[in-house]
Parts: C-alpha cells; structure tokens; sequence
C-alpha cells in the first residue's frame, strides 16, 4: 500500500502466505527384480517441517517485497525392510520448496487521513492446501504415503554443555548451538544466538607431588623427618599430605661400641681392635700394641667414646696430656689435632654412654624435697652450682694442664 501524503505515517503489517508442501519417501530402485523377492518396505510418514525468515517487508511501504525464501528441513525416513536383512536402503524424504508470497494488511492506528491511500492486494497465487512433490528422479521410486510438512517457529536448538577439556585448571568448554531452519540458515532466527564456548573450570584431576621421606634428624633417638609436598596445578583438593612427621633412629652402629688402633701407616700396618674398659700400658703390651707407633685409629658406636692419656696409669702419678675422641676415623694429623701428641698413647679407657631418657616428674619432686629439707640460713651461705659448672671447671683445669706441657 501507499499514502499519497507528504509524509508517510503509517507501516503495512506483512506475513507469508505458503502452501504446505506434500512429503514423501523414495527408496532406490534394484537393478535385480528377485533380489528383494519375498521382502516388503515399511517406511514411516515423512516428518517434515517448513521455516520462514523474518519480515523483510517491515518498516516499507509499498508491496515489492521479495517472496520469502521458506525451507523445509526433514528427518530421515524410518523404513524396515521385512526380510532376512533391515536397512533403511538408502531411503530419503523428498519435499518440495515451498511456495510463498508476503501478505499485507492495512495499516492500522493511523491519525485522521488527509490524503488518499492507494493500495494493490498480492495476487492469489497459491490454490489448494497442498504443493505437488517434484518427480522422482532417477533411480527412485515411491515408497510410503505422503505427508504435509507442519508450520515451526525458528528457534534455537541447543544442545547440554560438553565436559570441560581439564582436569586440572582452567579451559574452555563447547556445546552445539544451531538455528532450527537449518545449519547455514542462522539469519532465519530473530533472538540472539546463545553463546557456544565459555570458561570452565576443574580441580579433581590436581595431585599433589609427595617426594620420599628424608633420613631420620636422630641416628639413635627420636628425631624427625620431612619431605617436599607440592600440588601439580593451580588448586590441590582435600587434606594436604604430612611434609614433616616424628621418627626413631636405629642406625646400626647405635649399640656398638668398638675401636680399632694401627701403628706403621695411616689404617694399615698391624692393628688391635678394643671393646669397652680400662686398658693400661700393661694391657696394651700384652696385647702387643705399640704405644710411640700409633699411626690411626678409628672409634665405632654412636655412644662409644674414647680417652687416652700421655702416661700408662691413666695419668694418676703424672700429669700429662689427655684426649677424646668420639665415633670416627683419625689418622695422625687428626690425633695431633685432638691433644695426642707424638703418636705417644700409653693408656686408654672406652666407655659406651647411652644417654638417659629425663624424668622430668622425678626430678621436680628430688629438687623439692631437697629444698624443703634445706634450711634457710643454709641455703642463703651456700652458692649455687651447677653441673655445667663443674664440667667447664674441668675442661679449664685440662686445658691448663696442656698449656703447661707446651711449655
């Protein structure tokens, strides 16, 4: 329609007018009459249906609008071959294109006319309710009834979101998003095509990283351990594993106790081997050790010590040197380094000193009792000593003693 008017105020409402196409089902033919003998085709009605795009008319206001470009999308045909085989045997639906014309109504709520409106109504193009199908072509044949094609609104078919690519992170999962009309027919959808990818996130698949425990803190005693605990990605789910936990030493040599001397060259030459005891230089003659040719020893135990002195009687009618030594090997420089000088070992003693594990109720209730039993005036005239105090005192006191033999 047109308004001659100086300025048009009023829009035509247009929607197509299709015919309904009629459906069908064709199966290839077979070159081989008897190939099937005995076999009949059951094949399903057609289910088709018939899309439009939108109104291209809307906002014009004359009628040379194009015909609408309607489609028909169908299912594949359900057909069963009643024999000793079933196949859909290359079966097909044919639908032919629909054809359309745009149908315009008056406009409507427009103000008060001051001009003449010309209009031309679309030709009626369309007779009967139903399209012919186009002819088989080659090699097809008819299979079935025929169906008419419903009327569809054109939506979006979406599909369940896919799982997300990760397992441990960040990623980017997808799902099928698809205009009913057709694949390439996305125009066909008025609304806003949902999104197809989006960010997705996961944490069940994210370990943590657990290297081997490390060697007890303690050889022969409780101690501790640990170990690197690190998590394979950016989030690790559930409880953390331990990366520090409590242990016992039991090193072999915890409850050996042994010391083996050589004389001649450093570890080699003759050698004796000495437990626990006291051993003068009586004992070690006899033992056929030679005290000025002392070249090496080595002390094994964790609580194994060693004390040797200057003299033959364990220095008790001379002062001389004295030196310990703990678990390890010492060669001469080693002794030198330790107080034994000039290779001259006389006597020595080796004791095992397993330390005590502290009762420290015990202890609390000794030092009460020993304060409660104390007097006053007693306590106040006598100085506090501790065992730490006596030892350095001895330690001071063999260090002089050295001193004075350097001299």
């Amino acid at each position: 329609c047109m308004w001659n008017c100086t300025e048009p105020v009023c829009e035509q409402n247009c929607k197509p007018e299709c015919g309904v196409p009629s459906c069908e089902t064709r199966c290839p033919k077979t070159s081989d009459p008897k190939a099937f003998e005995g076999c009949k085709m059951d094949c399903g009605e057609p289910s088709c249906a018939m899309f439009c795009p939108p109104d291209p008319c809307a906002g014009r206001k004359t009628l040379d609008c194009e015909t609408p470009k309607c489609v028909t999308r169908c299912k594949e045909p359900s057909c069963t071959l009643n024999c000793n085989s079933a196949s859909s045997m290359g079966c097909k639906t044919v639908c032919p294109t629909p054809q359309c014309q745009w149908k315009c109504t008056r406009p409507k709520d427009c103000p008060k006319p001051t001009c003449r409106m010309l209009c031309e109504m679309p030709p009626q193009c369309v007779k009967g309710d139903h399209l012919v199908v186009p002819p088989p072509e080659s090699g097809m044949e008819r299979i079935g009834r025929a169906a008419a094609a419903s009327r569809a609104e054109n939506k979006w078919t979406v599909e369940h979101w896919g799982r997300c690519p990760t397992a441990c992170g960040v990623g980017h999962q997808t799902r099928r998003v698809e205009c009913a009309a057709g694949k390439d027919k996305e125009e066909y959808c008025k609304e806003p095509k949902p999104r197809s990818e989006r960010v997705c996130e996961e944490y069940k698949g994210c370990d943590y990283d657990v290297s081997s425990w490390s060697s007890c803190s303690s050889r022969c005693a409780s101690g501790h351990k640990t170990r690197d605990v690190t998590c394979k990605g950016p989030k690790c789910l559930g409880e953390r594993p331990e990366s520090n936990t409590t242990c016992n030493g039991h090193a072999d040599t915890c409850s050996q106790c042994r010391v083996t001397v050589w004389g001649g060259r450093a570890f080699d030459g003759w050698e004796h081997s000495f437990g626990p005891g006291e051993y003068s230089s009586v004992d070690l003659e006899y033992k056929g050790l030679k005290c000025d040719d002392v070249s090496s020893l080595e002390v094994v135990g964790d609580y194994c010590e060693m004390t040797v002195y200057q003299f033959g009687d364990f220095n008790k009618l001379h002062k001389g040197w004295t030196a310990e030594f703990k678990m390890g090997k010492y060669d001469v420089h080693d002794l030198e380094a330790q107080g034994a000088r000039n290779n001259d070992i006389s006597s020595f003693k080796i004791v095992r000193k397993v330390p005590e594990k502290p009762h420290r109720h015990a202890h609390e209730k000794h030092v009460k009792q020993h304060q409660n039993s104390t007097p006053a005036w007693q306590k106040a005239l006598t100085p506090e000593r501790s065992h730490s105090g006596v030892a350095g005192t001895a330690v001071v006191a063999a260090a002089a003693a050295v001193v004075l033999t350097l001299l």
